[in-house]
């Protein structure tokens, strides 16, 4: 009876260390993922920012200031834009790692019915 019980306590730590390390793999990609999207939004933007800076040094005289005002009016537009598009593939990759997550439990969980039962089949 004690070996039995000694067998299925380090069969269930070992499926959950198994557990424990896929899903921190999960995670670890996903935050990579995330990491990589919000650099690349980041240096856009700076690129952006740069571009309309030199822009309005340009600007000398009253005509050019007045021009400004359209193109500044463009670059906040395509800044929420980019934002928002940020926002959503990050949210996607959040998404995906909750679904893997769910994946791990539902495997895990099955697992541990599937060894709850095995005594109970071969006493029958």
């Amino acid at each position: 009876m004690y070996s039995q019980f000694q067998k299925q306590s380090l069969d269930f730590g070992k499926q959950f260390a198994e557990q424990a390390y896929k899903a921190q793999l999960a995670a670890l990609k996903s935050i990579s993922e995330i990491q990589g999207l919000q650099v690349k939004a980041l240096e856009n933007q700076a690129k952006s920012n740069l571009a309309f800076v030199a822009d309005s040094f340009e600007a000398r005289e009253i005509q050019d200031v007045t021009a400004l005002w359209p193109k500044g009016i463009d670059f906040a537009r395509e800044s929420a834009e980019a934002a928002y598009t940020t926002s959503q593939e990050i949210l996607g990759v959040a998404q995906k790692t909750a679904e893997q997550f769910g994946d791990l439990t539902r495997s895990s969980l099955k697992a541990a019915n599937d060894a709850a039962a095995a005594p109970t089949k071969k006493a029958r």
